[in-house]
């Protein structure tokens, strides 16, 4: 049975807020998800902190890349996501408890995008 939700994250140079970003989704109570990191040849710590965090929990995958910008490292995320929604999380940025929960139950009362809007 396929996954639920793919959390794509592409990540050029935002050491100081990747932790963040990646703590904010492994403490969502929603936990049928795959984290995808994708390093697009950040010149910082990113790519370490990104294996590292891939060490400690299956659900992480971490995709190393050539700079290619935004478009492309969604894209190379994309090519490997297997769950049936995609959600698009931007490395300095970081999801509020339950925000995973609420945007799947969204979708199975029968929306077809779910959008969320800054705090």
């Amino acid at each position: 049975m396929p996954l639920s939700i793919s959390i794509l994250v592409p990540i050029y140079k935002v050491e100081p807020y990747l932790q963040r970003c990646i703590d904010s989704v492994l403490s969502q109570d929603f936990t049928d998800y795959e984290l995808i990191l994708v390093d697009d040849g950040s010149p910082d710590r990113c790519p370490q902190i990104a294996d590292e965090a891939a060490q400690k929990d299956a659900r992480i995958k971490v995709v190393h890349k050539e700079n290619g910008g935004l478009p492309s490292a969604r894209l190379a995320g994309f090519q490997i996501a297997q769950g049936e929604y995609v959600v698009f999380l931007d490395s300095d940025d970081w999801l509020l408890p339950g925000a995973l929960r609420s945007l799947y139950d969204y979708i199975q009362k029968g929306y077809d995008i779910v959008k969320t809007r800054p705090c």
